[in-house]
């Protein structure tokens, strides 16, 4: 059985290959809302430690033993302060770890392979993360995907070498890919069910741009909620959280909706809500991400009038006030909205078939040494480097001080557009990290600190002379390998180790 899982901050997904090919949902029991067929991101922990997930978790009365927008805090970079329950402190990761080993515990017991999409954002840690959840499954039936790759898989569009946009914008990540997809029609027809990867450029769909930002539909509820509570007096709760949520949506079809809540009643409308909005920088935000794509895509070659199809996927995306900079961009005939919920998880399952993409990173790399006394990051891996990379980058280096005795290898990742966060606090004392919408600040992920690689040197090194050859090569699973080889005396010391897995 082919299964795919679309985790998300909001909702969540499975969806399952039949034999005919045909892609299904596949509802897990109780977990799942039988209104809407996915399963709320949610966690409630009970007193006796029983942990509920999914709908039922959401038709329990309770505000500090419910956990939402976990997901956003796995994400978070500085994560959250932990919640205290039960004398236990529950950390995002926790509460993720137990609501996504539920949801395995409720699927079929035979799966042949799974596939499970993560955020354009996501950083080794979090890929990483997803692996011990998933750590009795055999590691080569687990396939990761971008969520927003997955979806250009998943939306049907048959056109060969089209040039897709795809728009995800969820409830808590807002991740843009710009791909092309294969020039045969046999290879479009099927939802690209046929693709290989690393097949030549004719035949495989190509990624051309992406990038990321963590904003979503979780900020507008607690942006709303925090003017709500100013402007009225109300205590800003999960409970005037999900009412902020239940107005939010039904503004995607209205004009005008009203907020029950503590005895009040308060009309809010689109422009209340658009006013609100820009005073956070969101609509800034949108086009930041959408002008770090289109400046990609110019050093490819590509313009905005060569995009053919922009694919809106996530609850977001249907905000009229989103959708509006999309068709103001691109115009209004591109812009497409067919099947926002589905179109990752069926995209994701298109990989268990062997399809695939000429992909590339979208963070930048980067080995560090020392300069005068400070930590400093020479880039040898620049984000948009296509992967799998198998001619290797190869790098010399040398000691920092005479009769140096051993060298470090430390790979950091650096993203240069990372959204900072603000802290909330809730009057029931939970932290929860919401997004500023206008600023973004360059991030330096150390991802082997705690275990460097280290190489000894014997003889000891000098400062004026190169002494080790670091080769670097990235497989299909983004795995970051490298030969190291003492040139001094012509031996290799490292022979094609993993040092991390990267994007």
């Amino acid at each position: 059985m082919k299964l795919a899982l679309d985790f998300g901050t909001t909702n969540s997904l499975v969806a399952l290959r039949q034999a005919d090919g045909e892609t299904t949902v596949l509802p897990l029991g109780p977990l799942t809302d039988p209104d809407l067929n996915t399963i709320p991101s949610l966690v409630y922990i009970h007193e006796d430690g029983q942990v509920t997930v999914g709908h039922q978790a959401q038709l329990l009365d309770s505000d500090d033993r419910l956990f939402r927008d976990f997901k956003r805090g796995i994400l978070a970079t500085p994560p959250p302060q932990p919640r205290s329950l039960n004398g236990q402190m529950w950390h995002p990761r926790d509460i993720g770890k137990q609501f996504l080993r539920t949801v395995m515990a409720a699927l079929p017991n035979q799966i042949d392979m799974l596939a499970m999409s993560v955020p354009v954002t996501a950083f080794q840690e979090y890929v990483e993360w997803l692996f011990t959840i998933f750590d009795d499954i055999p590691t080569e039936k687990v396939r990761v995907v971008d969520e927003s790759t997955a979806a250009a898989l998943g939306y049907a569009i048959k056109l060969p070498g089209a040039m897709v946009l795809v728009f995800d914008f969820g409830g808590g990540t807002l991740d843009l890919s710009l791909v092309k997809l294969p020039e045969h029609r046999d290879n479009t027809g099927g939802f690209l069910g046929r693709l290989l990867y690393g097949g030549s450029e004719d035949r495989s769909a190509q990624v051309i741009a992406k990038a990321g930002r963590i904003l979503g539909g979780s900020d507008i509820d607690h942006w709303l909620a925090q003017h709500l509570s100013q402007q009225y007096g109300l205590n800003p709760n999960s409970y005037l959280l999900q009412e902020c949520e239940r107005a939010k949506i039904a503004l995607s079809d209205a004009e005008e909706t009203i907020i029950h809540f503590g005895g009040k009643t308060i009309p809010l409308t689109r422009h209340d809500l658009r006013d609100l909005l820009e005073q956070h920088g969101f609509f800034t935000a949108i086009r930041r991400v959408i002008d770090k794509v289109m400046h990609t895509a110019r050093q490819n070659g590509i313009f905005k009038e060569d995009i053919q199809h922009v694919l809106l996927v996530g609850g977001m995306s249907l905000m009229p006030a989103v959708q509006d900079v999309l068709k103001a961009y691109y115009g209004e005939e591109r812009v497409h909205a067919d099947k926002p919920f589905t179109a990752v998880a069926e995209g994701a399952l298109l990989l268990t078939e062997g399809g695939g993409l000429n992909d590339y990173l979208i963070h930048s790399y980067g080995l560090r040494y020392l300069d005068e006394g400070s930590h400093r990051y020479d880039e040898f891996l620049p984000m948009g480097t296509t992967i799998p990379l198998d001619k290797p980058v190869e790098i010399m280096l040398r000691a920092a001080h005479e009769a140096q005795r051993e060298l470090e290898i430390i790979i950091s990742e650096i993203d240069p557009d990372r959204a900072e966060a603000i802290e909330v606090i809730q009057e029931n004392g939970e932290t929860i990290f919401v997004a500023q919408g206008g600023d973004a600040s360059v991030s330096i992920t150390p991802l082997n600190v705690e275990t460097p690689l280290l190489i000894p040197l014997e003889p000891p090194g000098t400062a004026d002379k190169d002494r080790i050859r670091a080769a670097f090569t990235v497989d299909a699973n983004r795995r970051l390998h490298v030969t190291l080889t003492d040139v001094q005396k012509r031996r290799t010391l490292v022979k094609d180790a993993v040092l991390a897995t990267i994007r």
